[in-house]
């Protein structure tokens, strides 16, 4: 299973209508398949192929600055007395044969899973903390 990584510099996440914009530089964005796309059963006389009905579940995993306007509103999010379900949108920009394009992945029915962990970066010791959403549909498209 291979991790899409995104470029935070070339990448927006909406998360409930909100445009995320406060990414370290040079920072990145992963999302990491938690299962198979298919599986196979196996018999004498032939195999039986099936696609997955969890085989579209990713995780996002994404840092922001520690105290920014987005670590904030993840921070209510968190401490809201229900559990927040977050649908959204990664959006990447990148060009090919000259022209600009963009790849968008689709999402549905995520919450945030792992509690969130505090990192420093080794370059200049920034404050980031980090964010892992379990996303029960993606659409790449």
């Amino acid at each position: 299973m291979a991790n899409i990584i995104l470029n935070s510099d070339s990448t927006t996440l909406y998360l409930n209508g909100r445009a995320f914009s406060d990414f370290v530089e040079g920072d990145t964005l992963t999302l990491t398949p938690v299962n198979a796309l298919s599986s196979q059963l196996r018999s004498v006389n032939g195999i039986n192929l099936q696609k997955r009905s969890d085989g579209d579940v990713y995780d996002l995993l994404f840092r922001i600055p520690k105290y920014s306007d987005d670590d904030d509103f993840m921070l209510e999010q968190i401490n809201k007395s229900d559990l927040e379900v977050f649908n959204g949108s990664v959006v990447e920009s990148y060009k090919k044969d000259g022209q600009n394009r963009v790849r968008k992945y689709i999402f549905e029915s995520g919450s945030i899973t792992t509690q969130p962990t505090e990192t420093k970066n080794n370059l200049d010791g920034n404050n980031l903390r980090e964010y892992t959403i379990r996303i029960n549909n993606v659409i790449a498209s």
